[in-house]
């Protein structure tokens, strides 16, 4: 996709707060242990979720983050439910008893594997709506496109498609101005190639509410590129939306 190089006036002081804070110098480099991660610098709270298959909800939750703005780079995020898989360091194996004989070597215990995000099932959702009415141009394929391309008009209202609080709204490389829709249940929507936007971090929106304007059309053609992602997999759209 074609970078549009602009970053729109109604969104560039949340894209802002939604960078990490510079680095500071520290007299040691942050290690992370099973299940954590360390943040680096220009990491956002729902890259960092994308990144490790959860929501940005579940890894605020579980490091006590109520401001996105607060983080730091160098900073170790759990990225694993506490007390779930790689929490910690296994338990020392028990000494053996003293005495003549040889004692016997206990094998070291296995680091527990974190399962792998979970497929959701291919069903349509009732409390889903389309983004916008135009016809799709493009379709998913998982791999060069991870969503659907919707043709439409510049200025053009973009809805969201279901109820659901607002993750992020920041410019991307290769994406333009993009919004993020946390919808619950490990789903996200994701609308980028928008221009005006009409809502901000944080904000929950219904379904069918208007939360920005198609962008200005790039390549000949304006267009609403759209995503839904399950665990930070990206998922095909037509399965869950409304038969069109």
């Amino acid at each position: 996709m074609v970078v549009t190089g602009r970053r729109w006036g109604a969104c560039a002081a949340l894209t802002a707060a939604l960078l990490v804070g510079a680095c500071s110098t520290t007299p040691s480099t942050p290690v992370a242990g099973p299940g954590e991660y360390v943040v680096q610098t220009g990491d956002t709270l729902y890259r960092i979720a994308q990144r490790h298959g959860r929501t940005t909800a579940e890894i605020a939750r579980w490091n006590q983050i109520k401001d996105p703005d607060q983080l730091e780079a160098g900073q170790v995020l759990r990225v694993v439910p506490p007390g779930g898989a790689a929490t910690g360091a296994a338990t020392p194996p028990p000494r053996s008893s003293g005495g003549s004989g040889s004692a016997e070597k206990a094998k070291p215990t296995p680091a527990p594997r974190e399962r792998d995000p979970v497929v959701p099932p291919a069903s349509r959702r009732s409390d889903w709506g389309w983004p916008t009415q135009g016809a799709v141009i493009a379709g998913f394929n998982g791999n060069s496109n991870k969503g659907l391309d919707i043709g439409g008009s510049s200025g053009e209202p973009v809805h969201a498609i279901g109820a659901g609080s607002v993750a992020a709204t920041e410019t991307m490389r290769g994406y333009g101005s993009v919004i993020m829709v946390d919808h619950g249940g490990s789903y996200m929507s994701i609308y980028t190639n928008v221009g005006t936007v009409g809502v901000k971090q944080g904000q929950r929106v219904q379904r069918g509410q208007k939360i920005a304007e198609i962008g200005p059309a790039e390549g000949g053609r304006a267009k609403l590129h759209f995503e839904i992602r399950y665990r930070g997999k990206a998922v095909d759209p037509r399965l869950y939306l409304p038969a069109k």
